[in-house]
């Protein structure tokens, strides 16, 4: 038991903040599990508009992807973070005295956009402060805290959902403060500047993804693998507030808290325990239990034991996606590079996320839940077809850069 947790000792002390940092920001995040329920149940949109909301403002986030990622190369990480998280901060609190409208959700969505646009400087971040041999362990932690924060905050929100929820913007604003003192006075400038070159020359994206066949292919299965993985937010509890009218925020907060708490005292021993195996074989694995996980949904319309069970498959192919995607990409990319394709891996997710949403919530609207959740396991699929290629093409070992 000791081995599963001395297993992240030997990270840098900067690791360890972010580690905290998450734990805190997402003991705060009790807004986005909720999101669908929001528009859904306290607005009145149906499937369909949800999506198209959704939808519509991922688009305008679209751009923040890639803007993330070009500053995150040209200017200080940590500077990137904190300004961004500033801004986030002030949305949250004057949501928190709103009443909950479509306005309301537009200032919430701008507080996302500066979150969004900071992932590609935390991700790249990560990266440059870990030896390419232990990224996937400060990976793993870094998902460890995420989650560690989430395991309780999805059934807080259930409960002061019916009466309380601005109070949840107020609590988000508070944790994102907290997160932003840690990272702001504890990690050191170790930001990569415009000033470096990439180490093969390349000055543009194009340069970086020319002839990286790995590369490519990872990026096309992460999309679809992330466009179904969105289902999770969106179908989800369409699907179980349809079951259960009265009390489906309830139950699908308690199964967000148990998709938490699964990864809190699992990924350890997933992490231990799958470190031989190469990791494009591992996210290949997490694409296959996504698979049967929405099968298992699809087979337990208001069964609460069934939800439970898919939800456990669901995680542990989360587990194994999530643990490796930014080592993996930072073990195939030029430091100079990192924040801009993390932020076109970004972009390409989200972009495969509205086409899910918007698709899926249509067919959920005009033929019911079998049809979307069938769509749904179809684009996975195709996930597992590419994955299944990039296995095949991809020599971990003989990558043009392995060094920080």
């Amino acid at each position: 038991m000791t081995g599963l947790f001395t297993q992240f000792k030997g990270l840098k002390r900067e690791n360890y903040i972010l580690f905290l940092g998450k734990i805190v920001t997402n003991l705060g995040a009790m807004i986005w599990p909720m999101m669908t329920l929001i528009l859904n149940q306290k607005i009145g949109l149906d499937a369909t508009q949800t999506a198209y909301f959704i939808i519509l403002f991922g688009i305008a986030f679209l751009p923040a992807n890639i803007w993330g990622g070009q500053i995150a190369d040209k200017f200080n990480k940590k500077h990137v973070i904190v300004f961004c998280d500033i801004l986030s901060i002030a949305l949250y609190i004057i949501c928190a005295f709103l009443p909950i409208t479509i306005y309301s959700m537009c200032v919430a969505m701008s507080a996302a956009f500066f979150q969004t646009l900071e992932g590609p400087a935390y991700q790249a971040l990560v990266a440059d402060i870990t030896p390419p041999e232990k990224r996937e362990k400060a990976f793993s932690l870094l998902y460890l805290g995420s989650n560690i924060g989430l395991t309780l905050s999805p059934t807080i929100a259930g409960i002061l959902f019916n009466k309380h929820l601005q109070l949840c913007f107020a609590i988000c604003g508070i944790a994102i403060a907290v997160s932003t003192v840690l990272i702001g006075f504890g990690i050191k400038d170790i930001g990569v500047t415009h000033k470096e070159k990439s180490e093969d020359g390349s000055e543009n994206i194009l340069g970086v993804l020319k002839g990286n066949i790995p590369l490519i292919l990872f990026l096309i299965a992460v999309s679809f693998y992330e466009g179904g993985y969105s289902q999770f937010s969106y179908l989800m509890p369409l699907d179980i507030s349809k079951a259960f009218p009265e009390n489906g925020s309830v139950i699908y907060g308690t199964v967000n808290s148990l998709n938490c708490m699964i990864v809190v005292f699992v990924t350890p021993v997933v992490t231990m325990f799958m470190e031989k195996v190469a990791m494009n074989k591992k996210y290949l694995l997490g694409i296959v239990l996504q698979i049967l996980s929405f099968g298992v949904f699809l087979a337990s319309f208001g069964i609460v034991m069934g939800y439970y069970l898919s939800i456990t498959l669901f995680t542990l192919g989360e587990i194994l996606t999530a643990t490796v995607c930014g080592a993996y990409i930072s073990g195939m990319v030029p430091k100079s590079h990192r924040g801009r394709i993390h932020g076109v891996m970004n972009f390409a997710s989200a972009f495969m996320q509205g086409v899910v949403k918007w698709n899926s919530g249509w067919l959920f609207d005009n033929y019911g839940s079998s049809p979307a959740w069938g769509f749904s396991i179809a684009m996975t699929v195709i996930s597992l077809v590419v994955a299944s290629i990039l296995v095949i093409t991809d020599r971990e070992h003989c990558r043009e850069y392995t060094e920080a």
